[in-house]
């Protein structure tokens, strides 16, 4: 399905109700708080799995340590080094590599230049032409930017005509000129097309 306006709200209603609070509450100084909010995100994300219980820590706790641990302005030229590294470092610490955590993660955290790595997206890109190297987070990146390139138009004016239908979504309390910020920002957009390509690897 092309129609880009059902999924610019479908992501409305996800940034306000999930993306937004978690991002906040995740990286707030209230720890007990930060890390409900991290079991959250992790459910949210299923990504759980790929965290096995320690008994010897708070349930992720280790993830969300890791997740935090990095500092310093992620940009292009080191994003995909980045993800990579808490990639890596998870798997040191619970025995997997997990890419796809690790991109979602950082995404919560520092919005764009991170791409979500996600399986249904990999399969979208793949059966559309958009090849997608295995186990390479930096050629997935790279086909997803292009297809979303080749989509940004449609993006575009979906995302534009929130404004003037936000009352019907769960973001009705907020303001014209927040949701007309919020909806024009680069990270949204992606995260439009990322509901779009999930959507329709699965129908």
């Amino acid at each position: 399905m092309d129609n880009f306006k059902y999924f610019a709200l479908m992501y409305l209603n996800d940034w306000h109700y999930w993306d937004k609070p978690l991002s906040e509450r995740i990286f707030s100084i209230n720890k007990d708080d930060s890390l409900y909010a991290f079991h959250r995100a992790a459910k949210y994300y299923k990504v759980t799995r790929n965290f096995p219980i320690d008994e010897a820590e708070a349930r992720l706790q280790g993830a969300l340590d890791l997740v935090k641990l990095g500092s310093g302005k992620l940009t292009e030229g080191n994003v995909c080094e980045r993800v990579n590294q808490l990639a890596l470092a998870f798997k040191r610490r619970y025995g997997k590599n997990a890419i796809s955590a690790a991109s979602k993660f950082l995404w919560l955290r520092y919005k764009s230049p991170v791409v979500i790595f996600d399986s249904r997206a990999k399969k979208w890109l793949d059966w559309n032409g958009y090849k997608v190297p295995a186990n390479d987070y930096e050629g997935y990146r790279r086909q997803w930017l292009a297809a979303f390139s080749d989509h940004r138009l449609q993006i575009d004016e979906a995302c534009l005509s929130l404004v003037k239908v936000h009352e019907f979504s769960m973001a009705f309390e907020n303001s014209a000129e927040e949701i007309a910020s919020v909806t024009a920002s680069h990270w949204f957009k992606e995260r439009v097309f990322d509901k779009y390509l999930w959507f329709n690897a699965e129908n």
